[in-house]
């Protein structure tokens, strides 16, 4: 056997396992589809129903509770022709098939059909569950055929009461083949069909007529009996119907049932209708899944001999293809010697920017710690003066917060000896007018020697943000500075503070009366290194405070004031960490 046939054998072989494992994965598949769809199609179908019949079963008690209905009764006759025109008003805007009302002896006394030759006027339906379960105060919603009509409808029925007593009923019939005839609102197809069975399993309505009024179990002469009996189907005996039940899941099983005269098999799905007391089911044909998988496999066919010849095709230019291969294998490696270099050129420029920006916060840092060092001078040399004048208790508090401005600065240098470690912002939850005083008290010196009135912030202490406190303190002690340095040549000098709360965030606004910010810097003021200073100033300062407010999850901004000044707006989070 030569080396073509050997591997047209085993293509051969190899499709016909395939073929077989389609066609069960296949038939599996269409199986589930047609479970989902009967599951689907069931819950619209119990839906619809229980949807239609709480509709029609409010209509008695609207009935039952009109002054006219009660009067009539009441004056036992009077007003007769009133009632039934109002019965028969009742009846069509509803669509139900006929409203009547029954005084205490099951006697019709008036009715929508009044006019008609079948009318019910005068007819006894006191053998009726509807009737005398309604008399002892019940709402009844029940199935029977009808006594003249011999038509299979739904009966809903409601008391009459007045001064706490049943004195009439109201009952309400709804044809059973509009719901069988509403394919469209049922969302039916031709291959799914439904059924209604009651608690003694007889299917009370269907779209195929061959199943309505049969039993879906065996009945025995005594059960029979007692069918018969309450003449819910009059003198009708329903018949066995001529299926088998498979259970698939709880909800699912697999049916043969006679269709057309044949023997069919569906996949049905069941649901509950309360309101009744019935099950509905939906059922899928599934009669020919088989033969719905021979296009399937056909098509598979197609498609592996078109895999089989481009396999062979590829097998034979394989050996020219070894070159190539080559080729590309010679790439990939100069292409990963390149990305390796990449990356290292990468984590150098990483490093550089992180040096960078340890320059810029040296820079920050150091145009911090000025002006608590400017504080310090200025209590020193007031503590000397004391210490000469002998008061020795002013010149040891000047000490102490001399002291504390130290333990600042040690504060405020330890950030950069702790910037190039991989370390997070330590948030806590801070006092924000204790942070506020601190960053007055330090920029104090600066305040003090540009003459700035300062009005204190009414600040609640209770009023908590997530930050670090040091370098919020060192945000602020940064644009109060600033602020004081733009007032030192304006004829009014004045440092105010508003603060805004909202549900979970605080706004704290910094407003001076200098010459406000110019149109053009503003969009440009918290760059690195651009400074509006002329002097002096690296511009750095704007640039870092924005980076550690962005850090709290909070936001910087700058504005004009409409009445001269500038604003900076410092919102951050409250009562709870950022996420």
């Amino acid at each position: 056997m030569s080396s073509l046939s050997k591997k047209l054998v085993i293509a051969g072989a190899m499709l016909l396992l395939l073929l077989v494992l389609v066609f069960y994965v296949g038939r599996a598949h269409d199986y589930q589809q047609a479970e989902q769809q009967s599951r689907v199609q069931a819950t619209q179908l119990s839906h619809y129903f229980s949807s239609e019949l709480a509709r029609f079963k409010t209509i008695p008690t609207l009935v039952s509770a009109n002054d006219l209905v009660k009067s009539f009764v009441v004056k036992q006759g009077i007003g007769e022709q009133a009632v039934n025109y109002y019965l028969e008003d009742i009846q069509r805007a509803s669509g139900a098939s006929d409203v009547y009302l029954m005084d205490l002896t099951g006697s019709v006394v008036a009715s929508s059909n009044w006019q008609v030759d079948y009318t019910f006027l005068g007819s006894n339906f006191a053998f009726r569950p509807y009737f005398y379960l309604a008399k002892q105060g019940e709402k009844v919603a029940y199935f029977a055929l009808g006594m003249r009509s011999s038509e299979r409808g739904i009966y809903f029925s409601e008391p009459v009461i007045d001064k706490g007593k049943v004195i009439a009923v109201v009952t309400l019939k709804v044809n059973a083949k509009k719901f069988e005839q509403d394919r469209q609102l049922l969302n039916a197809s031709d291959s799914t069909h439904f059924y209604i069975a009651l608690e003694d399993s007889v299917i009370v309505m269907s779209d195929v007529e061959d199943w309505r009024l049969k039993s879906l179990e065996s009945l025995n002469d005594e059960q029979m009996a007692a069918l018969v009996k309450s003449r819910r189907y009059l003198s009708h005996k329903p018949s066995l119907l001529n299926h088998n039940h498979k259970p698939l899941s709880e909800q699912t099983a697999q049916q043969n049932i006679q269709l057309n005269g044949k023997q069919a098999r569906f996949i049905s799905a069941t649901e509950t209708i309360d309101i009744i007391n019935a099950k509905a089911s939906v059922l899928v044909d599934v009669t020919n899944v088989e033969l719905a998988q021979i296009p399937r496999l056909l098509w598979f066919s197609v498609f592996y001999a078109i895999a089989v010849v481009l396999i062979h095709m590829a097998m034979v230019r394989f050996a020219g293809y070894k070159k190539l291969l080559f080729s590309r294998h010679s790439l990939e490696q100069e292409v990963i010697e390149r990305t390796q270099a990449l990356e290292k050129a990468q984590k150098a420029l990483i490093q550089t920017a992180k040096l960078a920006t340890i320059g810029q916060l040296s820079a920050g840092i150091n145009h911090e710690i000025n002006q608590p060092l400017s504080a310090m001078n200025t209590y020193l040399v007031s503590a000397k003066r004391l210490l000469i004048k002998g008061n020795i208790e002013q010149a040891s508090e000047n000490l102490v917060l001399v002291q504390s401005l130290i333990e600042r600065v040690h504060k405020i240098v330890a950030q950069l000896k702790h910037f190039s470690k991989p370390a997070q912002t330590q948030l806590r939850q801070q006092s924000l007018a204790s942070m506020l005083k601190n960053a007055l008290m330090i920029a104090s010196a600066q305040l003090k020697q540009d003459d700035i009135e300062v009005k204190a912030a009414d600040i609640d202490a209770n009023i908590t943000v997530w930050v670090d406190s040091v370098k919020f303190e060192q945000v602020l002690v940064n644009v109060i500075t600033n602020a004081s340095q733009a007032m030192s040549e304006s004829e009014k000098r004045e440092l105010s503070f508003d603060l805004e709360l909202f549900d979970d965030r605080v706004k704290l606004s910094i407003l001076d009366t200098g010459p406000g910010i110019d149109q053009h810097a503003l969009g440009n003021i918290f760059e690195p290194f651009y400074s509006t200073k002329t002097s002096n100033g690296l511009g750095l300062g704007l640039s870092i405070s924005r980076q550690i407010i962005d850090s709290f999850n909070g936001r910087l901004s700058a504005h004009n004031r409409p009445e001269g000044g500038a604003q900076f707006i410092i919102t951050l989070q409250t009562n709870k960490e950022p996420s």
